[in-house]
């Protein structure tokens, strides 16, 4: 049973022979898709296929073009072995012996379409998935169960100093030059050792400048081992700001040392307007006995 977006399906018919073809249009027609063009010859169809956008080719293999960018079944009689190898490096979605039977029609291009639409889905999540780890602010570095590098996106090139095509299937740790950030030992290949993550590293890229980073390592798994991913933080700046606030807390608590020598000074001052008041209290006290107010004042 067809669904919706099937019917919606608009299928290319490219046979010389105007009786087969009209025989196969009326067959999809019937099973519900649509055929709005017929070619009678590889550079017809190339014509319509730039016109319009369809959703498959039925192709007389007699006519194959590898120029069609789009999913192509080939309809064959006691075609040749070789035609058929010839026909089959342009990697067709399918073949159909003739003369046409409905239900081989009708599971062939069922198939064919719905294998296309999982491509076309699939190379959609490969684009996004692409555009985010290029994107993404940390250091992405994947290799084969080889150990061989086989993507690095900017923040990793960054990095390592290397560029994803100059180290693709070269081995990990020539390109993931690290050292023990508090020994400055050189470092195995970080995916062998026990514990991988909440170590600081010392990255030193291919052009010398050195990089703080810790690493985290993720087994890349299908059906099964894939490889592994290596996520490169570079903590450099982190590590500057704690050491700032570690420095901001330090002179806070010694703030209250600082402000004794002030206090006492203050004191002193204190002290000092204290003595002073006295002496001008003595003064008005004689000036009173001995010379009278106007004398002091003038």
């Amino acid at each position: 049973m067809q669904t919706a977006t099937e019917t919606n399906k608009q299928i290319l018919i490219v046979e010389d022979e105007l009786i087969i073809a009209a025989d196969i249009q009326i067959r999809l027609e019937r099973l519900g898709y649509k055929v709005p063009a017929i070619a009678r010859s590889g550079e017809e169809a190339l014509h319509f296929a730039r016109s319009t956008p369809f959703d498959l080719v039925l192709m007389d293999i007699r006519l194959m073009r590898s120029e069609l960018e789009m999913p192509v079944i080939y309809i064959t009689a006691h075609a040749d072995e070789e035609t058929v190898n010839r026909a089959t490096l342009t990697e067709p979605f399918g073949f159909i012996v003739k003369p046409i039977r409905d239900s081989e029609l009708r599971s062939t291009v069922q198939i064919s379409l719905h294998k296309h639409e999982m491509e076309r889905r699939l190379r959609t999540s490969e684009a996004w998935l692409s555009t985010t780890l290029r994107s993404i602010g940390e250091g992405v570095l994947a290799a084969d169960t080889h150990g061989m590098v086989v993507f690095l996106n900017p923040v990793a090139e960054r990095l390592t100093g290397w560029s994803a095509a100059d180290a693709q299937g070269r081995p990990l740790m020539s390109v993931l030059a690290l050292t023990d950030e508090s020994t400055g030992v050189p470092v195995e290949n970080p995916v062998d050792l026990p514990a991988r993550t909440g170590r600081a590293y010392t990255i030193t890229s291919r052009t010398g400048a050195p990089a703080t980073i810790d690493l985290a390592c993720f087994e890349n798994r299908a059906d099964g081992l894939l490889g592994t991913i290596l996520v490169l933080r570079d903590i450099g700046s982190r590590w500057e700001m704690e050491r700032r606030v570690m420095q901001s807390e330090a002179d806070l608590m010694s703030l209250p040392r600082r402000l004794n020598p002030l206090e006492a000074k203050l004191l002193e001052l204190k002290e000092r307007r204290t003595d002073l008041d006295h002496i001008i209290r003595l003064l008005a006290l004689y000036q009173r006995k001995h010379l009278g107010a106007d004398a002091f004042l003038h």
